[in-house]
């Protein structure tokens, strides 16, 4: 019950937090509602830190949202979408409660890939369910695709192997087969928040998995930064070698491979909430996007072996619950990576970020190589302009190209390519979009 009462507690004060700064009030009267934001040492009026100045911001004329289909075309609380190999215009969206879809956002088509519902049985938290779902790179010839989602009784995330029914990947049609499954990787988790399950294969054949921090607030346990712990980080596997007697594969180049005092499968660590991985398919750079807790959402660059702070940093300050706490690794502190691009709440910005990919359709050739993200509290979807010398990426200006307006229901969830590249934006509600030129 306690825990229920803590999630709710969360729920009701971010949405307090909203309505205070969609009214306007002062910063002060937001930092003393209650939410623990004038906790904790630094300068900014009680806050942990200085508040910097906010990015340039400006509206892209001639950019917005274009319902696709119609309302037989919906996939309620979609939780992620993502391109079927060798079927040109196809894709899948997850559905968070355990129904998984072929669809085709060209002609509205659209046939169950995938009925898990009976599995989700008793799943009924916010962000328990279905989180993701990737196609291994030789789909065409082993038909193999991942699927990561939460279970209860004991509380755990999974990630799965799976594979589609005898001869549908000749065929026109995709089913996936549901006796198939092997895990992966069964993860106990302590709270029932924060799962992260972003999947998504490199361009060195590898999985990556990202996990979050194991829910409520300020990461009670460190584990984002407890290198021996698989929260808050992103992974990286090899699913089609095996390790000793893992089910998977050790890249012998992974940063913690030859570390006691790690765990191999990591990648990348210091995550609170990792929603959308990408890979840039030009540059190769691993994009993530990550839900912070009370001033920050952030875009991050991963880089082998980076620690993005959380849970002793949130966005560019120290964590008020955490200052003063003993690094579990030597220098760990001094060795944060800051994000590329972080918003604030304290603006009025926004509340929970959604990622994101980096652009590169045709269509809309003022995006190239800008990346696209979302807002899920606001309603916004923006592009992000940067500037890159050698390794380092520097925020120049963030593009709205759209906001949501009084009546219209928009909480995008799902931000990600369609199989041309174009941007696709599912809704909560389950609405699909098209982000385009109008």
């Amino acid at each position: 019950m306690a825990v229920v009462l803590s999630l709710r507690f969360e729920r009701v004060a971010r949405l307090l937090l909203v309505l205070l700064l969609a009214e306007g009030l002062p910063l002060r009267a937001v930092t003393e509602t209650g939410l623990g934001l004038n906790a904790g040492p630094g300068a900014g009026g009680g806050l942990p830190g200085e508040l910097p100045p906010a990015l340039p911001e400006t509206r892209m004329d001639g950019v917005g949202l274009t319902r696709v289909g119609d309302e037989a075309f919906e996939f309620d609380s979609p939780a992620a979408a993502v391109p079927i190999p060798g079927k040109p215009g196809w894709m899948v969206v997850a559905m968070q409660r355990g129904e998984l879809w072929c669809v085709h956002p060209a002609s509205g088509k659209k046939q169950m890939f995938l009925d898990f519902r009976r599995r989700m049985q008793g799943i009924i938290l916010f962000e328990e369910g279905v989180h993701g779902i990737v196609f291994h790179p030789q789909f065409a010839s082993n038909g193999q695709f991942y699927l990561s989602y939460s279970q209860n009784d004991p509380r755990r995330s999974l990630l799965v192997e799976m594979s589609v029914k005898p001869g549908h990947v000749k065929s026109g049609v995709v089913e996936a087969d549901p006796t198939s499954e092997r895990v992966l990787i069964e993860l106990p988790q302590p709270l029932a928040e924060h799962w992260g399950g972003g999947l998504t294969f490199g361009p060195d054949g590898c999985l990556y998995y990202g996990i979050g921090d194991g829910g409520l607030r300020d990461d009670p346990y460190r584990l984002a930064q407890n290198p021996w712990s698989l929260n808050g980080k992103v992974l990286r596997l090899d699913v089609d070698t095996r390790t000793g007697s893992l089910p998977y594969g050790i890249p012998k180049d992974n940063p913690f491979a030859h570390d006691q005092m790690a765990r191999s499968e990591i990648w990348a660590m210091g995550l609170r909430n990792p929603w959308g991985l990408h890979f840039d398919p030009m540059t190769r750079d691993l994009w993530c996007a990550d839900v912070g807790q009370d001033f920050w959402e952030e875009i991050n660059l991963l880089q082998a072996g980076g620690n993005y702070g959380w849970s002793d940093r949130d966005g560019p300050w120290p964590l008020p619950a955490h200052v003063g706490a003993k690094a579990h690794r030597d220098g760990a502190a001094s060795s944060f990576i800051e994000p590329v691009h972080a918003y604030s709440r304290l603006r009025g910005e926004g509340l929970c970020i959604i990622g994101g990919f980096v652009y590169r359709g045709k269509k809309m050739p003022t995006l190239q190589g800008q990346y696209v993200f979302a807002d899920w509290a606001m309603g916004r979807v923006w592009s992000l302009e940067m500037a890159r010398e050698g390794e380092r990426h520097t925020a120049l200006h963030r593009h709205l190209l759209h906001e949501r307006v009084e009546g219209e229901s928009f909480n995008p969830t799902v931000i990600v390519p369609d199989p041309d590249g174009e941007p696709l934006a599912l809704s909560q509600d389950g609405s699909v979009f098209r982000v385009e030129l109008k």
